[in-house]
């Protein structure tokens, strides 16, 4: 009987491993503590320094009191957010780089391309859809686009990686259909995707994955 658990036991244990080798296990959980700064520096300037530029005015109800966006202001919206999408995706690139190498395994490998081609087709949609919400100026349903594509985006991913990646993937997608039901509190719920959802994951990554040496 003993022997039978023991048979059992290594089954797992080899099951995990090649589990585990087929998966991209890299992704830095400070990437996602920085993201989430980052997000919530992009919200905080696109709210005080944009919404309110003195050329264009929302009220707090995210409601324009100016008339329709100006070409300007759309533009200004769509460097900030290619601002905080660049930052976030070169911090993860380089921190998971760095940890891939810590850990003697290959960063570049099959599934980091499989996760890239996945990922980056959802959110090339996501973001192209988002553009046209901007220049048909129904802004107040770019936070729930953004974050319900996002939120798919990492749900697709999840079988390529740790799992607990797909919790914050419905998370965010959930957060989505809220933003969506709620249209004038579009950037809060993108704060709270965004910024505090990814500074939370980030923590929690870090602690059970990267500070335990797992």
């Amino acid at each position: 009987m003993t022997n039978n658990n023991k048979s059992l036991e290594d089954l797992k244990a080899i099951r995990q491993m090649m589990e585990d080798s087929s998966k991209f296990l890299s992704l830095s959980g400070l990437s996602g503590v920085l993201a989430g700064i980052y997000a919530l520096l992009g919200a905080g300037y696109t709210y005080f320094f944009i919404f309110d530029s003195g050329k264009h005015f929302y009220n707090e109800f995210m409601i324009s009191l100016t008339g329709k966006p100006t070409h300007e202001f759309r533009i200004s919206l769509l460097v900030v957010a290619a601002i905080v999408f660049l930052s976030a995706t070169i911090s993860t690139f380089i921190l998971s780089k760095q940890k891939a190498q810590k850990a003697g395994t290959q960063f570049w490998s099959n599934t980091a391309k499989k996760i890239l081609t996945e990922m980056g087709t959802v959110l090339f949609l996501g973001g192209v859809f988002c553009i046209i919400l901007i220049f048909q100026g129904d802004l107040r349903l770019v936070a729930s686009a953004t974050l319900l594509f996002y939120g798919i985006s990492l749900i697709t991913i999840a079988k390529y990686t740790h799992h607990d990646i797909k919790y914050l993937g419905y998370a965010e997608a959930i957060l989505g259909l809220f933003a969506g039901i709620y249209l004038s509190y579009g950037i809060i719920f993108w704060s709270i995707g965004f910024g505090l959802f990814h500074i939370i994951y980030g923590v929690v990554m870090y602690l059970k994955y990267e500070r335990c040496g797992a």
